[in-house]
């Protein structure tokens, strides 16, 4: 250690300053306090041994000034003085000093204090040194969750949480949040709804949920079902998570257009359904394992759907806002829940919701992250059926600008997807870029009526039953997976027309054909049935040939605006 030693006697500085250095520390002599102070701040010794009456400067105000130089560190100051009035003595404890000795020194108690001290300043410069890689460590952390808070800002797309059919909102118990709320539409304008909630909460539950941005986000937008965005979810979290972390989710895709909703939920809370007068419609219990469990081969892809009549309210939220506990340790439940936002206006539920948390926690903290989600199911939102050009003269197929076809058998079929891949090529032609939701839809509407009612022989009437749609999709994959033979045809081409380019459709399949009155868009009334008749208000021609097996569609995109 470095002693500081200041006395004005030579004799005490001599007597005592041989004593230290035998006892192996390094000395540091002054005569005066103001000397001692100077010393101080030039040497930085670990203790200051210091007499209370020198000239200049005394103790107690030299060691006040010693104190204030070495501000946060720690140097302990011990007064060797021959007074011994006890209120001076503890008035120079109080404004700085931190032990005191008499004269004459007794050099068995001064070595006693040296070894005391020396044990106490090693102790405190290792929680300095402790102190210092802490807040080392905090930075680098601090850092750390700044870059994985921009790289979630980023991956999660929050503009798109600005869809005017949903209102949604996340409170992380730390700085960032294990729960995720991604939202995108497909081409054809389905809403997808995603809700996942990782594993704890922070930064290590954050990172659960990364993975899920891309697949939902790449595949939403090129119109992938449901299910096979929920196959390459769940193919990412397995491949990339460590063992023993899953991912809960709750997977919504809304249809406007047919008011249909369709539901996957693995380990979410129930999804509730809320009437405008605030009556629950329709619950969604968890019916599947999280993401990340199940080997790929054992995930079940099974979907729940309902067709709404209806303005209401879809209510999704993660556990961490059913199980917020008060100070009297009450969770906040359901029942709060609906009372906050059932029969009200979206966007109030979700700002009563978030009220009635708030008064309920009253001050004490959530344990885990909390979000909420609802969509507005407005039957007015579904898209008005557009008004078709009136075209006198229509292109014929040979005087096609490009042509792009397709022919796809039994393998192809069950394995390809089809319009999605078909929308990758529309992606790349700028005339037919921008009209994309409205190709989309014609190309989904004519290849579907192809597949299901000219090869696969399915009846529509199968869907008017309360759990016809469920009859009608399982029927569906039954019969495709049992074909043999049969194939569809589609081809693409583009044609001048009067300085427009125009986009013909043609889809051929080898069925038997069908009965053309039964196709479901021709009653545009029905949800189910807004198909064909949305294709023929968006088409300047639609035409069926043959037996219903032919089918050519002529789309006029709108003239670009400048």
């Amino acid at each position: 250690m470095k002693v500081l030693l200041a006395d004005d006697a030579e004799v005490v500085r001599l007597m005592i300053g041989r004593f230290v250095e035998s006892l192996g520390h390094e000395l540091i002599l002054a005569s005066d306090g103001l000397e001692a102070v100077e010393r101080y701040i030039s040497e930085q010794p670990d203790m200051v041994l210091m007499d209370m009456l020198m000239p200049r400067l005394d103790g107690p105000e030299a060691g006040c000034r010693i104190k204030a130089a070495a501000g946060a560190r720690w140097v302990p100051i011990v007064l060797v003085t021959a007074v011994e009035e006890v209120s001076k003595l503890a008035d120079a404890m109080e404004t700085g000093a931190d032990d005191y000795l008499l004269k004459p020194v007794n050099l068995r108690m001064l070595e006693a204090k040296i070894k005391a001290i020396e044990r106490t300043v090693a102790l405190n410069r290792q929680v300095r040194e402790q102190a210092a890689k802490l807040a080392e460590y905090y930075d680098h952390a601090e850092e750390e969750k700044r870059v994985a808070r921009h790289l979630m800002e980023q991956l999660v797309s929050r503009e798109r949480l600005s869809d005017p059919q949903l209102h949604s909102w996340i409170a992380p118990a730390e700085s960032l949040s294990g729960d995720l709320i991604a939202a995108a539409r497909t081409p054809g304008g389905v809403l997808h709804l995603m809700l996942a909630d990782g594993i704890g909460h922070g930064l290590t539950a954050a990172l659960n949920v990364l993975p899920l941005t891309q697949p939902f986000y790449a595949m939403s937008e090129r119109g992938f079902s449901l299910g096979d965005i929920l196959l390459e979810m769940h193919r990412k979290v397995r491949q990339v998570l460590p063992a023993g972390r899953f991912v809960a989710l709750a997977f919504v895709a809304v249809d406007f257009a047919k008011q249909r909703i369709e539901v996957w939920n693995g380990g979410i809370p129930d999804l509730r359904l809320f009437g405008e007068r605030g009556e629950l419609l329709k619950r969604w219990p968890s019916q599947h394992l999280p993401l990340g469990i199940l080997p790929l081969s054992e995930l079940s892809l099974k979907t729940e759907r309902f067709a709404y009549q209806q303005r209401a309210n879809l209510v999704l939220c993660s556990d961490g806002l059913l199980e917020a506990r008060n100070q009297l340790g009450e969770a906040f439940g359901a029942a709060r829940l609906a009372l906050a936002c059932a029969g009200q206006p979206p966007a109030l539920a979700r700002d009563r919701t978030v009220a009635a948390l708030t008064a309920f926690l009253d001050g004490a903290r959530c344990h885990d992250d909390v979000s909420l989600a609802i969509v507005d199911l407005d039957p007015r939102a579904s898209r008005p059926l557009p008004i078709a050009p009136d075209v006198s003269e229509l292109p014929s197929l040979a005087d096609a600008d490009w042509r792009y076809a397709l022919s796809l058998g039994p393998d192809e079929l069950r394995h390809l997807h089809t319009v999605p891949h078909i929308m990758a090529f529309i992606a790349q032609l700028p005339p037919l870029s921008q009209a994309r939701a409205d190709i989309f839809l014609v190309l989904t509407e004519l290849f579907v009526n192809a597949l299901d009612h000219g090869l696969l022989e399915l009846s529509s009437a199968l869907k008017n039953d309360a759990d016809g749609m469920d009859q009608y999709l399982q029927e569906r994959v039954r019969r495709l997976t049992q074909l043999k033979s049969g194939r569809i045809d589609i081809e693409l081409s583009g044609h001048d027309l009067g300085g427009r380019n125009m986009l013909l459709i043609r889809v051929v399949d080898s069925g038997r054909g069908f009965d053309l009155s039964r196709l479901d868009g021709l009653d545009a009334q029905r949800p189910s049935g807004r198909g064909i008749a949305l294709v023929r208000a968006l088409c300047v021609s639609l035409r069926f040939y043959g037996s219903g097996n032919t089918v050519e569609a002529c789309y006029l995109p709108e003239p670009a605006h400048v």
